[in-house]
């Protein structure tokens, strides 16, 4: 019987691995690469929107979040 792999591993390490990465960017690469993935879904502002967390840490883990996403799959 083959074991069904965990996606809440699958996805942690995503997230962390992305996070891992995203920790070279300077604070308005970040920002901007945060901005370039939510225009890509269709966000139509010109900068991050409102309400959003910019210190840096919020903003590694919004990367790390959209990766976990990213790498989800949908359950049975």
């Amino acid at each position: 019987m083959t074991e069904k792999p965990d996606l809440r591993i699958i996805n942690q390490e995503a997230g962390r691995n992305a996070a891992q990465l995203a920790e070279q960017f300077s604070d308005e690469e970040l920002r901007q690469a945060i901005l370039k993935a939510l225009k890509s879904q269709g966000y139509p502002g010109d900068d991050l929107p409102p309400g959003l967390d910019t210190s840096r840490e919020g903003l590694l883990d919004l990367i790390a979040g959209m990766a976990a996403i990213g790498q989800s799959a949908p359950a049975d």
